[in-house]
């Protein structure tokens, strides 16, 4: 979910960005993000996920393979990275998300029962989550297609975030703008997106592109630091705290660069009767000091084309000679970036 202070930024402050820039750039993704995009998106008419014969999902086999595929075929380095255990303070979040998605699933299957095509593929995508198995294949895939992976101890948001500040990784990739509060020093969203989007749940479309954001440009915008875009997130509500009532993006904003410490806003809070449920500085120092490894271990293999066969043919029941003519493309532009490379070696 992630914080909402999206509609904060400014759309100048988001550099349209091409993949050809990218060449020999590193990415640290956040897996967990993109894994549920995969199993959200990919679906049928009826909101069915991708299956094979066995009747076991394999949305995020296909998602993963022609996203990645797009990825390492431009020369751009890739590390995925998985969550590890959660602050207890989200465990809340993650009920009530578990709880939606039980009434999403009770929904579904009235609509089912109605023959609702439309319900029926708004609710599947509501009801949809990611289990260990679909984490475990996913790694299995990664590792096939030489994609490095790591399993953080905490946030994988936070892990990113670290390292990108660290110049561990060139860009933090998310859809969500925690990272900026993890201390990531950009966010760079849509990657695999470019065109018309049916906006989630309405019957409009939106321009969207990949796009970069530099976090020090946003703070500039907004006239802030990023301790006060902590404390804007936590009135309006992070996957560690409820947001405060009444308080929306904007009245946030206002009251973090009208007063310079959170003990002056809940004074004003107070005075205005609204209660504050959280305790501020436990959630402040999630962002600040969180639970990441400064040497995570990083899993690496070679590019496996066999294996990636044996996956996605044999296992997922894709088409043979799609995958294979997909795969003899992605080949030869690795080699064409590999010659690339080496020739700029020389100058």
């Amino acid at each position: 979910m992630g914080v909402a202070f999206g509609a904060l930024i400014e759309d100048s402050l988001k550099k349209k960005i091409d993949f050809k820039e990218l060449n020999n750039k590193t990415f640290g993704i956040d897996a967990y993000n993109m894994l549920y995009q995969f199993v959200t998106t990919i679906r049928g008419i009826d909101g069915e996920p991708l299956k094979n014969e066995n009747g076991e999902i394999t949305s995020h086999y296909s998602g993963l393979f022609y996203r990645v595929s797009n990825i390492i075929s431009n020369g751009i380095k890739p590390t995925f990275v998985f969550d590890g255990v959660s602050h207890e303070l989200k465990n809340k979040t993650k009920q009530d998300r578990r709880d939606k998605r039980q009434d999403a699933k009770k929904q579904y299957d009235l609509a089912v029962l109605e023959n609702n095509l439309e319900d029926m593929n708004k609710f599947a995508k509501m009801s949809a989550t990611i289990n260990e198995k679909i984490i475990l294949e996913s790694k299995e895939l990664l590792s096939a297609m030489g994609v490095s992976y790591i399993d953080s101890p905490g946030e994988a948001e936070a892990q990113i975030s670290y390292m990108t500040k660290n110049g561990l990784f060139d860009y933090t990739v998310s859809q969500d703008y925690d990272c900026i509060l993890f201390g990531s020093p950009n966010l760079l969203k849509n990657i695999g997106s470019s065109g018309k989007k049916k906006v989630p749940f309405k019957k409009i479309f939106v321009d969207v592109y990949p796009y970069v954001i530099d976090s020090e440009s946003v703070f500039n915008n907004l006239e802030i630091n990023r301790k006060k875009i902590i404390w804007l997130s936590m009135l309006i509500g992070t996957d560690f705290n409820d947001k405060v009532e009444s308080i929306g993006p904007k009245t946030a904003l206002k009251l973090v660069k009208e007063y310079n410490s959170f003990e002056d806003i809940l004074k004003y809070l107070e005075n205005k009767k609204l209660n504050v449920n959280f305790d501020y500085k436990e959630i402040q120092d999630i962002f600040l000091n969180p639970n990441i490894d400064e040497n995570p271990k990083i899993i690496t293999s070679e590019f496996n084309k066999e294996k990636i066969e044996k996956i996605l043919i044999d296992k997922a029941n894709f088409d043979e000679i799609r995958i294979n003519n997909f795969l003899k493309t992605v080949i030869e532009k690795k080699e064409e970036n590999n010659k690339q490379k080496s020739i700029s070696d020389w100058f």
